[in-house]
Order: C-alpha cells, then structure tokens, then sequence
C-alpha cells in the first residue's frame, strides 16, 4: 500500500518548487544583466543555492513520505 502525502506536505512541496522556479527565471535575467556582471553573476550563485536547496528538501521529503515503500 502507497503511503499517501498529506495536503500540508504537498503544498509546502509545492511552494517550494514554485519559488525555486521563480528563482531560476531572476537567474536567467541576472546572468543576461551586462549593467554590473560582477554583482549579478554573485546574486545569481545565490539565487542558485537557493533554488537547490528548495529543491533538496522536497525530495528529502518525499524520500520520508516513501520510506515505507522501499525499505
């Protein structure tokens, strides 16, 4: 039996991929920024760890939310 992922743990994932996606779109915009490409590629690896991060923690949660399944 598939353990089911609860609303409050869907729309957290959610958000958080929603924000890392925003942070991929100022990414590209930073990296195409020819006004200060010292300051704005910085924002971007910022951005960027960001985003991973989000990201991190959606599969570390979906990871628990299937433990279950795999072990």
């Amino acid at each position: 039996m598939m353990p089911r992922i609860t609303y409050e743990l869907a729309l957290g994932m959610a958000l958080a991929l929603e924000a890392s996606e925003s942070d991929m779109e100022r990414i590209r915009a930073l990296l195409h920024d020819r006004a200060d490409a010292a300051e704005s590629l910085h924002l971007a690896m910022e951005l960027l760890a960001r985003a991973r991060r989000r990201i991190e923690t959606v599969r570390e949660a979906l990871g628990e939310a299937a433990e279950p399944i795999f072990s």
